[in-house]
């Protein structure tokens, strides 16, 4: 496929949204000050639930103010806001050095460090990319618009909260890798460790490189009731190779974090839960999308042809069902 020059809305929007994105981080992190030296202790040393607690007022800091703004925020904006902001509040009380500015904190980072430098640029990205989205795809912008469907703001906070505990749990693993920095005890658990960076950073990418690919067809053939793909790239490997991004991330964070569990109950209750969540997530996304596409397009000859040359729709080499294949070709 040709390159698509990047339009200077794109440009524009980008100049818009990642100042915004890092102030609404920087807002989250400053939840580790001053009235928050409850939670910075919290995540150095609270014990079971307390440090699991802390993370979850971080992640409250970025998902409610976003959330209050658009209701949809909570689970686009916020949750890459979310993301980021823990992974930074995890920095600054763990003494790591800064990954955006400093080569030094690269060269000199353990494993912990590492996933966790991961897990904040996944979340500067995936915010940024989805507020970027939100500006130059009117279609998108509708999209968010329409899910305000709570109109009095406060009204929102209840599930926002429950939203940001989930998060919480989904980053649980940073907090005990970090803990337990270098007393694993088994040169075994601290390959594990590393096999989980290597993991998060390769789903950072692919999520990444899916994401882009997708955003500026749908940019460029916005209004199009044609089947443009995507139907290249990662799109001949699987139909949605962004959700497959996003699961590799997660499992990448959980594999670096599980083999610093050790007996604690609470780092493996609540670092499951939110895996398991993620997972179950993506796959109820990919479903959905699936047949709405199916909907969509199931007269084009180019949508038909893709979907039955790419059969696995999430995870490459691993087939849809036959009865899933009939109803999609049926709808």
């Amino acid at each position: 496929m040709s390159m698509i020059a990047v339009p200077p809305a794109v440009t524009s929007a980008v100049g818009v949204a990642v100042p915004a994105v890092t102030s609404a981080i920087g807002a989250a992190v400053a939840s580790c000050g001053p009235a928050t030296a409850a939670v910075r202790a919290a995540l150095l040393s609270g014990r079971n639930v307390v440090g699991i607690a802390g993370m979850t007022a971080v992640s409250a800091a970025a998902v409610l103010p976003l959330t209050l703004l658009r209701q949809a925020y909570s689970f686009s904006v916020g949750y890459g806001a979310s993301v980021a902001a823990m992974a930074a509040a995890l920095i600054s009380v763990y003494g790591l050095g800064n990954p955006l500015t400093s080569k030094a904190a690269w060269a000199s980072a353990s494993a912990p460090a590492m996933l966790t430098y991961s897990a904040l640029l996944y979340g500067l990205r995936l915010a940024s990319f989805l507020f970027v989205r939100e500006l130059t795809v009117p279609v998108k912008k509708e999209q968010i618009k329409k899910l305000d469907t709570t109109k009095f703001p406060p009204a929102r906070i209840p599930m926002a909260s429950a939203i940001a505990m989930f998060y919480a749990f989904m980053a649980t693993p940073l907090l005990y890798s970090l803990r337990n920095a270098g007393n694993l005890g088994s040169p075994l658990l601290a390959k594990l460790q590393w096999a989980g960076v290597g993991l998060s950073f390769a789903g950072l990418l692919v999520e990444a490189a899916a994401d882009q690919h997708k955003y500026f067809l749908k940019w460029f053939y916005d209004h199009t009731p044609t089947f443009v793909g995507p139907t290249s790239g990662l799109y001949s490997l699987c139909r949605h190779p962004n959700y497959l991004g996003e699961i590799m991330f997660w499992a990448g964070i959980y594999l670096g974090g599980a083999p610093a569990f050790g007996r604690n109950v609470a780092a493996w209750t609540a670092s499951t839960l939110g895996f398991w969540g993620i997972v179950s997530i993506m796959r109820g996304a990919t479903k959905r999308l699936d047949e709405k596409q199916a909907e969509k397009y199931a007269d084009q000859g180019a949508y038909r042809f893709w979907r039955e040359d790419v059969t696995a729709p999430l995870f490459p080499f691993v087939n849809e069902k036959k009865g899933d294949e009939a109803a999609a070709a049926e709808t």
